[in-house]
Order: structure tokens, then sequence, then C-alpha cells
């Protein structure tokens, strides 16, 4: 039996001020590490393909831990879990500050990947203490958090590096305790009433028979595949973009965190000027063809791309791209089940991209380990372009 605290239907719950910045410190310390983590490999001697394949670590922990941490919280409360999930990935930021070897690497992205599920549980205390007509504008505010976090974690990473490579990981894991000290003084407990009884089934970690259900609808399964693929296309690249900077643009660090804010910069600007006129005049289908050509256009544009400062030029498309597609195509997954459906399909999309995520890292590392830098934007923009064909050739209805 669980019971939670009385929703705020007017008033701004002043709790949901700490779990923004609870969600602000998890996306600004992931954003950080990503442009600094893989200079940081390699100044211990690691190569290309080994420092992604660290890289993928998180991902492959966060696959496991995050569809169990919503339970377990369920039964033992949002706040002890919230400070356990925080506790590790400050943890996780020191041992990166220390970091001399690969295995102490491996240790801080495994620890903060298994037990630092953050943003679960952020969600789920969102859930607790807002009414139902509030929460998607609640929602939407976590939404500008995270965007905010993206924009500012690069830029300071970036900038911190120039000092040397693990001042910006134990900057991120003073922000992780500052969080810390602010959900055990100022964040009451939103579940009153826990559950009773405590069970975590394999479908609940890898949902198998939720997504050979799914599959089974042609709809359904078009709307999971292309979103895979549009998932794959974008991880690849992404996650291997510091290093194919540091390779083909000769960039550093901190001009790596000064490109992935900008990236910031512009989804915020377009999400608030551009997107949302353009869905609302041409559509969601439209507008889904122009994201999609916008990434295609973006991974070809990226192949030829040598210099530093015309990189910024291309991030434009990317930024619009990310912002059309990823938002298009999960009100298409929605739209394709019915209600009560929602969060079983959201999950099994969860659990795809994950997938994606993991796999990403280390054919990055691949390609850019063994064959010119070129080709990673090449790959990406094949699958993209796979992508384009598959979405044009959908049925009209």
């Amino acid at each position: 039996m669980t019971s939670t605290l009385q929703p705020q239907k007017t008033k701004f719950n002043r709790h949901l001020i700490i779990i923004f910045i609870i969600m602000f410190t998890e996306v600004l310390g992931f954003s950080m590490v990503l442009p600094v983590l893989p200079y940081l490999g390699l100044s211990l001697g690691l190569n290309d393909f080994q420092v992604l394949l660290i890289m993928s670590i998180f991902s492959f922990s966060q696959f496991f831990a995050s569809p169990v941490t919503g339970k377990i919280s369920d039964r033992l409360g949002r706040k002890p879990v919230l400070l356990v999930s925080q506790t590790s990935t400050l943890i996780g930021f020191l041992l990166l500050g220390i970091a001399d070897s690969a295995w102490l690497l491996i240790a801080a992205r495994l620890i903060d990947g298994l037990i630092g599920s953050n943003m679960t549980v952020s969600q789920a205390y969102i859930s607790d203490v807002t009414s139902p007509q509030d929460r998607t504008k609640i929602y939407g505010y976590s939404s500008a958090v995270f965007g905010a976090g993206l924009i500012f974690g690069p830029f300071i990473g970036g900038t911190l590096s120039t000092i040397n490579y693990s001042i910006p990981m134990i900057f991120a894991a003073g922000i992780s305790l500052i969080s810390i000290i602010l959900v055990i003084l100022f964040l009451p407990e939103s579940l009153l009433l826990k559950k009773e009884k405590f069970k975590i089934k394999f479908n609940d970690i890898i949902p198998i028979n939720e997504t050979r259900r799914f599959f089974k609808d042609s709809n359904v399964r078009k709307v999971l595949l292309l979103f895979f693929i549009y998932n794959l296309g974008f991880f690849l690249f992404i996650s291997g973009f510091p290093l194919y900077a540091l390779r083909q643009l000769q960039a550093t660090a901190q001009e790596v965190g000064f490109l992935l804010a900008w990236v910031g910069i512009l989804r915020v600007i377009f999400q608030i000027f551009l997107i949302n006129p353009l869905q609302k005049k041409f559509g969601e289908n439209s507008a889904l063809t122009m994201g999609i050509i916008s990434m295609l256009f973006t991974m070809v544009i990226f192949v030829f791309t040598i210099d530093y400062i015309l990189a910024f030029i291309p991030l434009i498309f990317i930024a619009f791209g990310t912002g059309v597609c990823r938002p298009v195509f999960t009100s298409k997954l929605t739209k394709s089940v019915n209600k009560e459906e929602t969060g079983s399909v959201l999950g099994v999309n969860n659990a795809l991209s994950s997938i994606g995520q993991i796999i990403s890292p280390i054919l990055a590392g691949v390609f850019i380990q063994y064959l010119p830098t070129f080709f990673l934007p090449t790959l990406s923009a094949t699958i993209f372009a796979i992508l384009f064909i598959q979405w044009i050739k959908r049925p009209k209805n």
C-alpha cells in the first residue's frame, strides 16, 4: 500500500526546487564529464577504442539498474534511494577525479551506473507531489532544467579542463555533495506508506514479454524500430564526438565543451521559438521529415569538416534535428497504443534506447581507432539515410 504527500494543485510545491536541483546536477555532471573523459582516458595511456569501451560501461550498468531503482523506491521510499544514488554519483565523480589507471575509470563508471539512477527517482517524486492536471507543466519545467544542464555542463567541464582533466570531476563531485546536503535538510519523503512487498522479476529489468507483445503490432513495431534507428545514429556520433573532434578538428577538451554547449543553447532557442510553431503549422509528420533531413545533412557536412570554427555550423542542424525528432517519435509512440499501455511501451523504448547507447560507443571506438575519422559521421549519415527511407515508406494512414 502506498500514499504520497498531498499534491499541490495550484501552489507550486517548494520541494520541487530541490528535485530540480538534483536533476540539474545529474545532467550537469554527466555533460561536464562528456567532453573531458575521453581526454582523461587518453592521458592515462588508453587508445581510442578502450576509451569509448569504458564510456559504454555507464549505459550498460544503467540498462540493468534504472528499471529496478523505481521499484526499490516504491518499497523503501524516494528520499533514502535518492540519497544512495546521489552518494554513488559523488563517489563516481571522486574516483574519476583521482583516477590514475583504467581500472579506476571502470570502477567510477560502474558505481555511478549501477546505483546512481537519480533521474528515475526524481521523476517518481515529481509524480508523487503534483496533481495530474499540473504534471505535464511540471515535467516541462524539468525539461528546461535538463536543457540548462546541457548548456552549462560542457562549458564548465571544458573550461576547467584547461587546469587539468581531474578538476572538472572534482567540481562535479562538489555539486553532488551540495545536492545531497539539500536533500538531507530540506526534502521530505513523498511516499508516506510504502509497498509492503517487494519483488523484482527478470521482465522488470529486460521487458522481453512486453517487447514481444508490442512487436506483434505492425504500427507499434514500426515506430519502435524507427526510434531505435534514430537513437543509434545519434548516439553513435555523439559518443564518439570528442575523439572525432580531437582527431579531425584538432580540438582540445575545452573546445569540445564549447561545441557541446553551443548545441545546448541552440536546442533551447529552437524549442522556444522555432520547433513548436513549425509543428503547429506543418504538423508532426512534416516536422519529423525536416528533423531527419537535418540530422542526415549534419553528418554529411561533418564528413568533410576539418576546421574547428566551421564545426559550429553543422551543429545548428543537429540541434534542430534532435529537438524535433525525439519529442515527435515519443508522441507517435504514445499515440500508437492505448492509454493504459503508455508506460509499458515507453519502458520497452527505453530498453531499446539503452541498447543503442551501449553499442554506439563501442562501434564509434572501432571506427575511430581502426579507420579514418571521417568514417564515423559517414556511418551515422548512412543510418539516418536508412531512417529517412523507412520513414517516407511508411503507410500514410
